[in-house]
């Protein structure tokens, strides 16, 4: 049958006749209303007036005796559903109502033109062509699978929400196609050669048993998207975006899969040959890549189920020898301390290492820091110390790594922080004495701060992109903390030597040079606490502002007089606070 505009009742419905029966010819309708409507026939009509008929709000004539002709059945004006699959219908009629219609295994071919105010259609296992949307204003949900369909058409529209197209020999979506609030759609087992839509709403996408090859960024709705693309011929993937379960298995992926979501909680890579695996984020739980050419994880994602039986081979991270090993991200820090700088020669004294004052373990913990993330695994090498020059250890720092929330989506980005040393020439260096500083936490956006056991820290305002890259952080520099006022000592926008301020003794986020928790009194005690003239030499002491070794209270390159000049050199009540930070 081909049906140039279906269901003529739904579009221009016949006036009532002024009597209550309208006429029904097909006597194996009749007899199935006279059975569950009885009175309602009278010889060859139905009685519109029946009050079953009246308040009838769903039909159902699936499998009855091959009713071939609905003529009839627009009296029963209260219903909203009707089912009449398994029936091959020639004419066509129903109720104005009615807002579903099933009409599967019912003969259907040629164009099928879905009528104005449906809003649910099921016409599957027919033998549909082209399916028409043009006149569906109100169409929500539409299941055409096993049909012949080659070609759609009017595939614009803000109410369809759920679209079943699958076991079609369909091949594309047109290019004006629109559907703002889909938000599942199946095309499986079709002839698609490219993922043809997804919509930011869209919980739902299965393209599998099809012939794509090459795709898009996949995106779907935040809350939650499922991709199947199973069983294609896709050879790269750029990423899957807002996905957070998809299936790429039995697919050849040779050329790899740029990136996965952050949003990610499950991965089905099975029966790939895909080299090596992305680096894998926080949110995924479960990973199936069985019969796959990998064998180890670039990292393991906190939550990860670790599983011989999802993976295929014993569980393990890739070590550094392995083509799928991903490194930790990395950092080159530059900073100077004020107290041990030298204005002439643009570096910092060390006159800690070279009197053997320098202790070999960090000394944060002892004042109260504590560090978060993993902890430093990294072990102080022996040499590192006699070490001179430029490269010659300042003092210990660390290096503190904040969530970048500046951005929309810092990734798996966690706070971290690590001991660390400087140089004499600003190097942040690891405890094995060379650069870049090797950070064990997740990829994601940081902001990068320095703090020192004496100095005020500092922080930058813009946060970087932490990966398998080494981003460079140079504090040294104005624009580096351009954005907070005094951040650091030094404003010239001209020299790249601006250093964090000395004179926070109590290591408490503040330089104070009177009352209570000030940091001009811890140096008068480390002297003994009476005699303002003694000298205490050859400690290493957060009292020791200048960092020379000695702890003086009076005379030349006290550690007393940098407090007043950092607060402001006049009046001795102010406070300078860490800047951004804590």
């Amino acid at each position: 049958m081909q049906l140039r505009t279906l269901f003529p009742f739904l579009l221009s419905l016949a006036a009532l006749h002024a009597s209550a029966l309208e006429p029904m010819p097909d006597a194996n309708l009749r007899s199935w209303v006279n059975n569950n409507f009885p009175g309602a026939i009278v010889g060859t009509n139905i009685d519109e007036t029946n009050p079953a008929v009246q308040t009838a709000t769903s039909i159902s004539l699936n499998f009855i005796n091959n009713v071939t002709n609905l003529m009839g059945m627009q009296v029963f004006v209260n219903a909203t559903l009707m089912d009449v699959s398994n029936n091959a219908i020639t004419t066509w009629m129903g109720p104005q109502s009615l807002q579903t219609l099933i009409a599967n295994n019912c003969g259907i071919t040629g164009t099928f033109v879905i009528p104005l105010p449906i809003h649910t259609m099921l016409v599957s296992y027919n033998a549909i062509s082209t399916l028409d949307l043009s006149v569906a204003g109100q169409i929500q949900y539409v299941n055409a699978s096993h049909n012949q369909i080659t070609t759609l058409t009017g595939l614009s529209s803000s109410t369809l929400t759920q679209l079943n197209l699958s076991y079609n020999p369909l091949a594309a979506f047109p290019a004006n196609a629109y559907l703002p609030n889909l938000q599942t759609l199946d095309i499986s087992h079709d002839l698609f050669t490219a993922v043809p839509y997804t919509a930011n709403q869209m919980v739902g996408l299965n393209a599998s048993y099809n012939l794509i090859t090459t795709m898009d960024q996949l995106h779907g709705s935040n809350n939650g998207f499922t991709a199947d693309l199973s069983h294609n011929a896709i050879d790269w993937v750029p990423g899957t975006a807002t996905a957070r379960t998809i299936n790429l298995s039995f697919n050849p992926i040779t050329q790899g899969i740029a990136q996965t979501s952050y949003v990610l909680e499950s991965l089905t890579i099975t029966n790939t040959q895909l080299p090596c695996l992305p680096y894998l984020h926080n949110a995924l739980g479960t990973l199936y890549c069985t019969n796959s050419l990998f064998t180890c994880l670039p990292n393991q994602p906190p939550n990860l189920l670790m599983s011989a039986v999802n993976f295929g081979f014993p569980p393990a991270v890739c070590t550094s020898n392995d083509p799928c090993f991903m490194p930790l991200p990395s950092i080159a820090v530059k900073v100077y301390l004020q107290g041990p700088y030298d204005f002439v020669n643009n570096s910092m004294r060390d006159d800690l290492r070279a009197q053997g004052l320098l202790p070999n373990a960090e000394p944060y913990t002892a004042l109260g820091f504590n560090y978060t993330g993993i902890p430093c695994s990294e072990t102080l090498a022996p040499a590192l110390f006699a070490q001179t020059g430029t490269d010659a250890i300042v003092d210990w720092v660390v290096v503190d790594m904040f969530v970048d929330n500046g951005v929309i989506n810092p990734g798996d980005a966690e706070h971290y922080s690590r001991p660390a040393l400087v140089q004499r020439d600003g190097d942040v260096v690891g405890l094995d004495g060379s650069s870049p500083l090797e950070l064990d936490m997740r990829y994601g956006s940081y902001r990068t701060a320095v703090r020192h056991r004496n100095h005020l820290g500092a922080i930058v305002k813009f946060g970087a992109y932490f990966g398998a890259a080494t981003p460079t952080v140079d504090l040294t520099s104005y624009s580096a903390t351009a954005c907070f006022f005094e951040a650091m000592h030094g404003d010239s926008t001209l020299l790249d030597n601006r250093q964090l301020w000395s004179g926070d003794v109590t290591f408490n986020h503040q330089i104070k040079y009177v009352g209570a928790g000030n940091d001009r009194d811890p140096i008068l005690q480390t002297i003994g606490g009476l005699n303002p003239l003694n000298v205490v030499s050859g400690v290493y002491s957060s009292s020791d502002v200048n960092m020379d070794g000695k702890v003086k209270y009076t005379g030349v390159d006290n550690d007393r007089d940098p407090i007043l000049v950092n607060i402001g050199g006049i009046n001795p009540t102010l406070v300078r606070n860490q800047v951004a930070f804590q």
